[in-house]
């Protein structure tokens, strides 16, 4: 089942345009490229405005979607508008840190930083004894409602994980993944130790299991984007001999699943007509010690000297998760998750029942 490359097969139907992503939406916008040293008042004036049109323009981007991206996901959206180049992504993200902390961006716009997220901060309760009380009884409701003694992958012949190149990825296909219970990684073109030993850790189960193992991987389309593709199963066989993993990944299947030339045509993603990279310096430029390297050389050849980075779907979210969801129901039939609820009802309906005799026994009478 699995390939080298997954195509997905797009009917007209099912292609959905971006929000608000007309040229006419855009043709004004620019980044705001200040200069340097005293600025007369009508330039300052200028200087201002721009930040203003660009700052609205993320606005509405980011609510029209609700997708926050980090820093580095906005820029990369903003490439692909053609509103900055990937050497400008470091002044770019220094003009957004700049706008938030002026209050001419909504903070909420740009994701948090997990890593830099504060722990066990102090919360105070607003309710009353009774109010917190009823609070905890829903919450306990809830709580039981989640209780899945059986696992989604019971009766599937393929276990399936999902790896992007791009952590802005893991927001457009969060939905699809947490709706089919497949775990998604992002992987930053090769994952940390730490991440790659819990991956072969669940494969290890599931092959004991007796099942498939596929690992559905997303990049850009780019010399880089293409190759990461070929060298995954050799990070993963690096991580082999963990003491607690001891699973050869020979059978995991990886399938590059995107971005492809077939897709980039079927949404209308826009080519960035360069090979930039973050240094700064072109791929295609003669001069770069990379240029003559077999893998860039076969990608200009066939693609020429452009890209498109993953980052492209953030202008058309639906667009993006209808392309992973195709992707799992190669493995996984697309009324599954509905199946697998089903069968949890009567396990949780136990457990319900379970709860209020307990409660009945402590002398706290009623049902939940």
């Amino acid at each position: 089942m699995a390939s080298d490359v997954f195509r997905v097969n797009l009917a007209a139907a099912s292609i959905r345009k971006p929000l608000n992503m007309t040229a006419e939406a855009t043709d004004t916008i620019v980044f705001p490229r200040r200069t340097p040293g005293r600025k007369s008042a009508a330039s300052e004036a200028a200087e201002h405005a721009a930040d203003l049109k660009l700052c609205e323009w993320i606005e509405g981007r980011w609510r029209a979607t609700g997708l926050a991206f980090g820093t580095r996901g906005w820029a990369y959206v903003c490439e692909n508008e053609a509103f900055i180049t990937k050497g400008e992504f470091a002044a770019f993200e220094a003009w957004l840190g700049r706008v938030r902390k002026e209050g001419l961006l909504d903070p909420d716009a740009v994701a948090d930083d997990d890593a830099r997220r504060a722990d066990y901060g102090e919360f105070v309760d607003d309710d009353d004894p009774e109010g917190y009380a009823a609070g905890a009884f829903d919450r306990a409701n809830d709580w039981l409602s989640d209780y899945t003694p059986v696992s989604i992958w019971e009766g599937l012949d393929t276990y399936v994980e999902v790896l992007v190149e791009k952590v802005d990825l893991k927001v457009l296909f969060r939905p699809v993944c947490r709706r089919y219970r497949v775990p998604l990684t992002n992987g930053k073109g090769s994952t940390d130790i730490n991440s790659r030993r819990r991956m072969l850790q669940r494969y290890r189960a599931h092959a004991e299991a007796g099942r498939d193992l596929v690992l559905l991987y997303f990049g850009d389309h780019d010399p880089a984007g293409l190759d990461i593709a070929r060298v995954i199963k050799s990070n993963l066989t690096e991580c082999a001999n963990i003491r607690d993993v001891g699973f050869d990944p020979s059978p995991i299947a990886v399938v590059r699943m995107g971005l492809t030339a077939e897709q980039i045509d079927a949404l209308d993603l826009p080519w960035i007509n360069n090979l930039e990279t973050g240094s700064g310096k072109n791929l295609a430029d003669t001069r770069h010690p990379d240029h003559r390297k077999p893998y860039v050389l076969d990608y200009i050849a066939t693609h020429g000297p452009r890209k498109v980075e993953a980052n492209a779907l953030a202008r058309n979210p639906a667009a993006a998760q209808d392309l992973i969801e195709g992707a799992i129901n190669g493995y996984i039939p697309p009324d599954w998750p509905t199946f697998h609820a089903e069968r949890l009802v009567p396990h949780r309906e136990a457990a319900h029942e379970a709860f209020a005799a307990l409660i009945a026994r402590t002398g706290g009478g009623g049902a939940l």
